[in-house]
């Protein structure tokens, strides 16, 4: 034990300094002026009881809450140089003031808040670290033109990841232990080729249950039962190039190796030669039916989100990000640790010289910008984000993050970036229920996702997405994850959305972010290409500009008589519906852009006699047509 005590490479990994070394070798349980709960946790590391020696301890506490301090914008209110408040934050005790956000950009790496110029108090953020108490108090008694709120961590909807099937197939902690089984697969692709880094998720009650495939294809997961009975569902999600399966009620087998084959993404995506590789999501929405040469050229878009792999060979010519999550790289925001942030700069951007390849952008002609804010990132990296974008002159701003609470300063930054031209354009949100934040702000245009029956094999997850109710006789629908409410502009393509990951590979993804970035692309070839848009005034960076397109937007939506308004909008855009955009469509439009003239002059390919909708026959040969009646 003495040796243990004076061995100087355990002394160093509990202090730093020589000296205190020394000391804790000799005097390990030496109380210095602490409690006596301090003392068996000085004991508990020592490891003299449980003979860990390398391991220290700590105890649990709540940890101090990050706030987001600024000031509301105030009719009639002058800016001052500064602020009162701001000044008695500063002074306060256990107040830790971090980091100052500016209206003009970001602030310098490494400066210091003290070392930075005075600006406008009503563009000055600052945030602080203190504990809930305090925090709580400090909002309460704040004046009426100071926002005190709580900066929240941002969020991110992987759709890649599945939900719980069911509520009953929740992870259950058990008050005593369990004996547990292995079960073990292989997951192969095409040419029984084994898919490393395939995730595979097991459901039943006590579980899921989660493992990673390796080099060989193989994983094992744990679980509660011997013969598999109890298993209700098995997914399994690669990593690129291949389709996901689901399977339910599967026959396994605990004694032997289960294995499952992928079928590769190119059997259900081939065309022409010669063609261009539009996705479904593209030709509903007519890109293709518009000359190759509408790219998006001259059209400045951010995608707020995390980040993007731009080794990926069609994303080479994105050349410009940011990555906001505290990581002091400058080349950061190309390391995608998500996938998302890839997937939907694909679905905008992906570009080749070559007539080959797998995939095209939306508008692959338009300068990208990469804003990466999670994982790891909070409210107020997606305010530094929108300060860049508006310092940027970006005209097209995707936010591809959300947040559990609604936040009054990034509402205020969002409204600042659309007076500044910039159109924001979010997803709903994917879980099913009201319209998540920031898609719930005034003034961004909030999309939500539809999925088309037949662009995807049946033993996926792609085909439990639909609404049986709110099928249309195109065989498109509303999706059972996509959120909805009045806040819902327009629908766009969300499910089995083919596109790039990092890594160089594609999959097919589903999710409100992907059917955002369908919009993205159709905003900026009307940016781009539009008469109107592109005239000396309606061309300008102002908020003008930003309402006509959004009008656009909703003028050229075509509405689905079957679909509640909430979950659709306006409906699905159509490139070919755009008033005075293409030639052919002069005809049918006149002047006016406004969506109330024009949307009872749409086209309403969808929408059935009375008689016909109330046959139940019909209802079953809908249902039977997505999968859904067996």
């Amino acid at each position: 034990m003495a040796e243990q005590k004076e061995d100087p490479g355990q002394a160093a990994k509990l202090t730093q300094s020589k000296r205190a070394t020394q000391s804790a070798a000799t005097e390990p349980f030496a109380p210095q002026n602490g409690t006596a709960q301090d003392r068996v946790t000085r004991d508990d590391s020592s490891g003299s009881r449980t003979g860990t020696a390398d391991m220290t301890t700590a105890t649990v506490v709540r940890r101090k809450q990050r706030y987001l301090i600024g000031f509301r914008s105030l009719a009639g209110m002058p800016s001052l140089s500064s602020d009162p408040f701001l000044e008695r934050l500063a002074q306060m005790d256990g107040v830790e003031i971090t980091r100052r956000l500016r209206g003009g950009g970001l602030q310098a790496p490494g400066t210091p808040p003290s070392a930075t110029a005075p600006t406008t108090a009503a563009q000055e953020i600052v945030v602080a670290r203190m504990d809930e108490q305090r925090g709580e108090a400090l909002r309460q008694n704040a004046p009426s033109h100071v926002i005190v709120e709580v900066d929240a961590p941002l969020g991110y909807s992987d759709m890649a990841v599945p939900e719980p099937v069911n509520w009953q197939h929740a992870v259950q902690v058990m008050p005593f232990p369990r004996p547990r089984h292995e079960v073990r697969f292989r997951i192969l692709g095409e040419g029984d080729r084994p898919l490393a880094n395939a995730v595979v998720n097991l459901y039943g009650p006590g579980f899921p249950a989660q493992a990673l495939t390796d080099s060989s294809g193989q994983a094992s997961l744990q679980t509660h039962t011997v013969d598999g009975s109890g298993i209700h569902a098995v997914y399994v999600r690669p990593a690129a190039d291949h389709w996901e399966r689901y399977i339910q009620n599967p026959s396994l087998d605990p004694e032997q190796v289960n294995v499952i084959r992928l079928s590769p993404l190119h059997r259900t995506m081939g065309t022409f030669p010669g063609e261009r590789p539009y996705g479904w999501g593209q030709r509903i929405m007519k890109f293709d039916r518009v000359s190759t040469d509408w790219n998006g050229a001259g059209t400045k878009i951010g995608i707020i989100d995390s980040g993007c792999d731009t080794s990926h060979p069609l994303l080479r010519h994105i050349v410009r990000g940011v990555d906001f999550t505290g990581d002091k790289d400058p080349q950061s925001w190309k390391s995608d640790e998500m996938g998302q942030g890839t997937h939907c700069a694909g679905i905008v951007a992906a570009a080749s010289s070559l007539a080959s390849s797998d995939i095209i952008g939306c508008a692959p002609g338009a300068e990208v910008h990469i804003f990466k804010v999670v994982p790891g990132g909070h409210y107020s990296d997606l305010i530094d984000a929108l300060d860049q974008c508006i310092e940027r002159r970006l005209d097209i701003v995707q936010i591809g993050v959300s947040g559990e609470q609604f936040s009054e300063l990034v509402a205020q930054k969002i409204t600042e970036a659309r007076l500044n031209g910039i159109a924001c354009i979010v997803g709903a949100g994917n879980s099913g229920g009201a319209v998540q934040f920031p898609g719930n702000v005034p003034g961004v245009m909030t999309v939500s996702a539809i999925g088309k029956l037949g662009e995807y094999p049946q033993d996926t997850r792609h085909a439990q997405r639909a609404l049986p109710q709110l099928i249309a006789f195109s065989g498109v629908y509303a999706t059972n994850f996509s959120c909805w409410g009045p806040q819902v502009g327009v629908c766009a393509p969300g499910v089995a959305v083919v596109s790039s990951v990092p890594g160089g590979g594609y999959a097919a993804w589903d999710g409100c972010s992907m059917a955002a970035s369908h919009v993205v692309g159709f905003s900026a070839l009307l940016l781009s290409h539009h008469p109107m848009l592109q005239s000396i005034n309606f061309g300008a960076r102002a908020d003008q500009r930003v309402s006509i397109l959004y009008d656009f937007l909703r003028a050229a939506a075509i509405p689905y008589a079957q679909v509640d308004p909430y979950r659709v909008g306006a409906g699905l855009p159509d490139l070919q519906q755009v008033p005075g955009l293409l030639p052919s469509n002069q005809q049918f439009f006149g002047s006016g852009i406004g969506a109330g003239a024009v949307l009872g002059t749409l086209q309403t390919p969808f929408t059935h006699p009375a008689a016909y909708l109330g046959n139940p026959m019909n209802a079953i040969l809908q249902l039977r047509a997505a999968g859904l009646w067996v």
